[in-house]
């Protein structure tokens, strides 16, 4: 049995830009406001990673910052911030099906990219978006909802995700996992962890 193939989104297929959406909100907001830390104390509060509504983050801003956005537009600057990774859908089709998506993300991002990159999620069976779950990497909970569902056990999975935290979050798991740090680099480390897993499993 091959391994199976599981992928971050953020960083890793699609890079992002959050200082865009950092720059276009500062400019709507009250001079001189502390904008991202008021904007992080209410999504800590809200989780929008984990299911929490996005949304209502709105009418606050615009109560504690003078945020001077509609809703929609507050939405746009805050998905308008993604690139696709050049290369890496390539690569993920060279890896064997099935194979799948992890990602802590979040309803608009997820919609948005649905949208403008229906390509990312097309390369894959089954995509497990921590919004739709409840459940955010590193959260162990995480990576055993995706064996249950996958039916997989946690030596066959090799994760790639650009964050170190997630990676060792997935080796504690019993996952084989790599920190993505580019695409040939990647390329690389998949190559490594096959046939190294095709030795193991050599009989002596």
């Amino acid at each position: 049995m091959s391994l199976t193939h599981v992928f971050d989104l953020g960083k890793v297929l699609v890079d992002y830009d959050f200082g865009l959406f950092e720059r276009r909100l500062a400019a709507a907001c009250r001079p001189g406001a502390p904008v991202m830390e008021v904007v992080g104390r209410h999504l800590d509060r809200i989780r929008p990673e984990i299911g929490g509504d996005f949304d209502s983050v709105h009418p606050l801003l615009v109560r504690d910052l003078e945020l001077a956005m509609s809703l929609e537009e507050l939405r746009l600057a805050w998905n308008d911030i993604f690139t696709p990774l050049p290369g890496m859908a390539e690569l993920v089709a060279e890896t064997p099906r099935p194979r799948y998506l992890l990602s802590t993300t979040n309803e608009p991002h997820a919609t948005w990219i649905r949208e403008r990159f229906g390509y990312v999620f097309g390369l894959f069976d089954r995509c497990f978006l921590s919004n739709e779950i409840g459940l955010a990497k590193p959260d162990i909970a995480l990576f055993r909802h995706v064996e249950r569902e996958t039916g997989v056990e946690p030596g066959r999975l090799l994760f790639v995700d650009d964050l170190a935290g997630n990676v060792m979050a997935a080796q504690a798991a019993g996952w084989r996992a790599i920190q993505f740090t580019g695409v040939e680099a990647c390329r690389r480390q998949i190559a490594q962890a096959v046939a190294e897993d095709a030795t193991e499993s050599t009989p002596k």
